[in-house]
């Protein structure tokens, strides 16, 4: 019977105590606590969505000038394109016109040496080294003698 003289008061201790930490939880608002973390929320979506738009006209602006970039770009191209195109053309028709071109042909079919050919023609052997090469790349209208006989006369 000792236990239950000292429990009652115990119980009604822990009550009273438990109903204290109850009210001291209720004097606070919940519902401002709520609303605080909900402002917040709002704030950081707000933040969010104005990144994301600044993001999109970044982005735009970048896309815009990487545009501008490759048309720069693209003429560059062109224009180099046009001036070897320019430089190549003249030197081509300046080293021979198709007539050497034919006879310096025959002349390294015969296996004539480049030098001979280079004097006959009036042209630098390198030039005629390069015509021969040229010719001896293609296939050969007269057979295989033919290329052989162009391909000694290159080694010669």
């Amino acid at each position: 019977m000792e236990i239950a003289t000292w429990i009652t008061p115990a119980l009604d201790m822990l009550a009273i105590v438990m109903l204290g930490a109850v009210l001291w939880h209720l004097r606070r608002d919940p519902a401002a606590t709520w609303d605080a973390r909900e402002q917040r929320l709002g704030e950081i979506f707000e933040r969010l969505r104005v990144l994301v738009a600044q993001s999109e006209g970044i982005a735009r602006d970048l896309d815009g000038t990487l545009g501008t970039h490759q048309q720069r770009l693209r003429a560059l191209l062109d224009e180099a394109t046009a001036a070897v195109g320019r430089v190549v053309a003249p030197a081509a028709s300046a080293c021979a016109d198709d007539a050497v071109i034919e006879r310096v042909r025959t002349l390294a079919e015969a296996a004539m040496p480049i030098e001979e050919i280079a004097r006959r023609v009036e042209m630098p052997a390198a030039e005629v080294r390069v015509l021969v090469g040229l010719h001896a790349g293609r296939p050969a209208t007269r057979g295989g003698a033919a290329r052989a006989r162009a391909a000694t006369a290159v080694r010669a």
